[in-house]
């Protein structure tokens, strides 16, 4: 029998490496004093179109009996945003939640790309500043040290200084809006052939182009800001070389990199953005940033900044690298003949693995080799023989 493409199964020694990982991931959130929640897998359309946007054409739609139109998730910013402005408005702010949890998206599978995926992620609500964003940022650092990724590194970019850089270049609105796409599609030929047909600013535009090719920290920084015309940019290069400096006294420094290109969902987010990634792989493990619009549009105007990443991916990294090895089904101890002795190994707080087949002694033994069991109890006439180093 065969699945539908872009699913999997979980074999057991995969859904424990799995599970291991996303305690881990857990335990992170748990150390920043973030509350895990969880949404229901499908929602409303209407509820998830005013977050989503156009990724609402990658959505699985389906109606109720009773007309219904109904979406299964594809990623959970939105539907704890839905959360938050009906049920959480009157809570005290900031609110700090997290999730780990199945979405789904219809897209064509590929490595590191699944119709059914895990996501794990947090979301600050109601905060605003260098000090929120800085909070989202550092979480993913540490989230994916504590998964066995502390090598990875980080572009980080400001949607307000790109902004700024498009305006001091002479684009706006529309204009501005189609830049920012070739920008983040790093085409320089299509973006030199729109330079040239707009009126903009020659010499800061060939500044721009430079701008969209560089990576570094404070250098770039640096150069850009003379083309920042925009109030709002200005404070965001402030807030942006302020994160920078708090990571290097946390010895992140090398590891997180200023990249104007990176843009993400251009109708999304509103300040900071995000992404973490290692050599290995050819594609982003996390990301986020600052979505200060996404809760207005849900009757609640309070910003936002959040994080997310995804739990396939890591296991996908750490599988490449052979940096863990997946973990065996865990037994402490397997028991023959006796419910009560198995009873009491429990209360210990042991695995126990009861003898269910009725082995004889030499079989029992040959079994907890095969399977790694370090000890073996075997009771017979009422006579508890135990064996606490199975010979090999």
């Amino acid at each position: 029998m065969r699945i539908p493409p872009g699913v999997r199964d979980w074999l057991p020694q995969e859904f424990a490496f799995k599970r291991e990982v996303e305690e881990r991931i857990r335990d992170v959130f748990h150390s920043w004093s973030y509350s895990e929640v969880l949404t229901p897998t499908f929602e409303l359309y209407e509820a998830l179109e005013q977050g989503l946007g156009e990724l609402m054409a990658e959505t699985f739609r389906f109606t109720d009996p009773n007309g219904a139109a109904l979406v299964l998730r594809t990623e959970l910013t939105t539907p704890i945003a839905r959360l938050v402005a009906a049920r959480l408005r009157h809570a005290t702010l900031p609110l700090r939640l997290c999730y780990l949890a199945n979405a789904f998206r219809y897209e064509e599978p590929q490595l590191g790309r699944m119709r059914e995926f895990t996501q794990a992620g947090a979301e600050l609500i109601g905060a605003a500043g260098a000090s929120a964003d800085a909070e989202a940022l550092f979480m993913a650092v540490e989230t994916l040290d504590a998964v066995g990724l502390d090598d990875a590194r980080f572009d980080v970019s400001d949607v307000a200084i790109v902004d700024g850089a498009l305006a001091g270049v002479g684009l706006v609105e529309e204009d501005a809006q189609l830049c920012k796409e070739m920008i983040a599609r790093r085409n320089l030929v299509a973006l030199r052939e729109f330079g040239s047909t707009h009126a903009v600013e020659e010499r800061r535009f060939e500044r721009l182009l430079e701008l969209t090719m560089m990576r570094g920290r404070d250098d770039v920084l640096r150069a850009v800001e003379p083309i920042c015309v925009t109030e709002a940019s200005q404070a965001a290069l402030t807030r942006l070389s302020e994160i920078l400096a708090r990571a290097a006294a946390l010895g992140w420094g090398e590891r997180i990199n200023i990249d104007f290109a990176l843009l993400r969902d251009l109708r999304y987010y509103t300040g900071l953005v995000f992404e973490g990634y290692i050599a290995d792989l050819g594609f982003s493990i996390c990301g986020g940033g600052r979505y200060d619009a996404l809760l207005p549009r849900m009757g609640y105007n309070v910003p936002a900044v959040g994080w997310m990443v995804g739990v396939e991916r890591i296991l996908l990294a750490l599988e490449r690298r052979r940096k863990d090895e997946r973990p065996r089904n865990e037994v402490d101890v397997l028991v023959s003949g006796s419910d009560a002795v198995a009873r009491r190994e429990r209360a210990k707080g042991l695995r126990v693995r009861v003898d269910a087949r009725g082995l004889d002694r030499a079989a029992l033994l040959e079994y907890a080799r095969d399977k790694e069991i370090p000890r073996v109890i075997l009771v017979h006439g009422g006579r508890e023989e135990e064996i606490s180093e199975v010979p090999r």
